[in-house]
């Protein structure tokens, strides 16, 4: 037991020794917090450093024909990164489009700094945003003025010749004098669009809403089966799109009014006779294409340009249908599929069972719409990853080899050659490569060669598809023989 001198010594010292410990443990402490905000400062800094790099790349391409000015870079931990104060002023120009931000989205920080090369190796991310707020255009300055004079001078229709009627008021207008003559005096627009792909579903999500200040607002999303369990280039080589829930909510806010009162005033109707009349020429022209369609349709068309001009529509609500099939059906089979529900102005549309006469001289120009729309939306799906044709494997001239066994002599290295489009019947069942005109390889076993299509069909990893492929949008065909 300690004597009462060295107690005493003891517990003068004690509170000097924790003194310390904690005056050491402060100084450990502050040299972690000083090591972490320098590290988050110096990863901050290379955030900030790759998103300006990517908008100078991008300022750098576009010098050749526009000045890109901005304010700032906008960076956020969750993923999204922008900039703010866009102008884009073409040359020779003084004023051009401003734009107060332009921001992308990723589902993470790190999976948008990795963003460029996850998609050269072909891992898109699987969620991705783009969003556009305070796009702003005068439609009085002299930037619009020349490209009005530059569409005229093409000789390009106005982007609504849908209203049949008003030619008086229409013929030789461009969009944007258009506009003009409507009386907006500028175009605010803010556009947001996104896509999803849900790992448990399997089902793409896509979104996308426009809002133009003073004209209209649009909300769209769908779901789109891809027949793939990864999402990947690989994988969207294969896939077999198949259309799901789709809706569609649009709001007029002035757009619809104005242009009725610009061809009233052309023509010197009331506004109700205008409609009538364009009514009655819309439904002449539909006619003569086959289309019946039932009066509750037609109400709902006039309910909508003389109130206030809202529309929602749904398509295949639980349901999914295989583009690749949509041109198979005719257009009553292809209506009841789609299972379509309309409302205008809050009031459902009803009954909405639209007819088609099938004369000879309409319906096979119908279902080549039919078949063009379903391969566009197909090749729109697969544009952003799909890698273009790389360098041909062998090209000979387009005469087919002679299908028979030839002797070890006369033996050649098999390849890929050239064939013509009219000689690939004796190739059924061999596999091909087919190179279309926007610049995409397709490749697989080929089916069946129909009067106007190639079909071919492919598997690979987690699924097959069967697809169609018209001749009008082949560049090349190449059988390996």
């Amino acid at each position: 037991m300690p004597n009462k001198d060295e107690y005493s010594v003891f517990t003068m010292i004690r509170p000097l020794f924790r003194s310390q410990i904690l005056r050491l443990l402060l100084r450990v402490l502050l040299m972690l917090l000083l090591v972490a905000a320098c590290g988050f400062g110096l990863f901050k800094g290379y955030y900030w450093y790759q998103v300006r790099s990517v908008v100078e790349d991008f300022r750098q391409q576009l010098s050749l024909v526009a000045r890109l000015e901005y304010g700032s870079i906008e960076t956020g931990l969750d993923g999204v990164a922008g900039v703010r104060d866009l102008a884009v002023i073409p040359l020779g120009q003084e004023q051009g489009v401003t734009i107060d931000a332009v921001r992308i989205k990723a589902s993470s920080l790190m999976e948008l700094m990795t963003l460029k090369q996850a998609i050269d190796k072909g891992q898109p991310p699987q969620q991705l945003g783009f969003e556009v707020d305070g796009l702003a255009l005068d439609l009085s300055g002299p930037l619009i003025k020349q490209l009005a004079a530059q569409s005229t001078a093409a000789g390009r229709s106005p982007p609504i010749d849908w209203m049949s009627g008003c030619e008086a008021a229409l013929a030789g207008v461009s969009d944007l004098e258009l506009m003009r003559r409507l009386g907006y005096q500028q175009i605010a627009m803010d556009l947001t669009a996104s896509y999803r792909f849900d790992s448990s579903s399997k089902l793409l999500q896509l979104q996308m809403t426009q809002s133009l200040d003073q004209l209209f607002s649009a909300d769209f999303s769908a779901s789109v089966d891809l027949g793939i369990n990864e999402f990947n280039r690989q994988n969207l080589v294969l896939a077999k799109p198949s259309l799901g829930a789709v809706a569609l909510h649009y709001q007029d806010r002035s757009y619809n009014k104005r242009l009725v009162k610009l061809c009233t005033k052309a023509t010197g109707e009331t506004a109700q006779q205008f409609i009538d009349r364009h009514v009655a020429l819309e439904l002449e022209g539909l006619s003569q294409q086959g289309w019946v369609l039932p009066d509750s349709l037609v109400t709902g068309y006039r309910d909508f340009l003389s109130g206030k001009g809202e529309v929602r529509l749904k398509l295949l609500d639980g349901q999914l249908l295989g583009m690749s099939e949509m041109s198979l059906y005719s257009p009553e089979q292809l209506l009841e599929l789609l299972a379509p529900t309309l409302t205008v102005n809050g009031k459902p549309v009803e009954p909405l069972t639209i007819g088609w006469q099938a004369a000879d001289e309409s319906a096979e120009p119908l279902q080549e719409q039919v078949r063009s729309s379903v391969e566009a939306l197909a090749t729109l799906l697969q544009t952003p990853f799909v890698e273009a044709e790389s360098e041909l494997d062998a090209e000979v001239d387009s005469a087919p080899a002679a299908l028979k066994s030839e002797p070890a002599s006369d033996f050649q290295s098999r390849g890929f050659r050239v064939t013509g489009i009219d000689q690939l019947q004796p190739y059924i069942g061999t596999h091909i490569r087919i190179d279309t005109n926007n610049g995409f390889r397709v490749e697989g076993r080929l089916l069946s060669v129909e009067r106007k299509e190639l079909r071919i069909y492919q598997e690979k990893g987690t699924g097959d598809a069967t697809l169609p492929i018209a001749f009008k949008h082949i560049d090349a065909v190449r059988v390996y023989r």
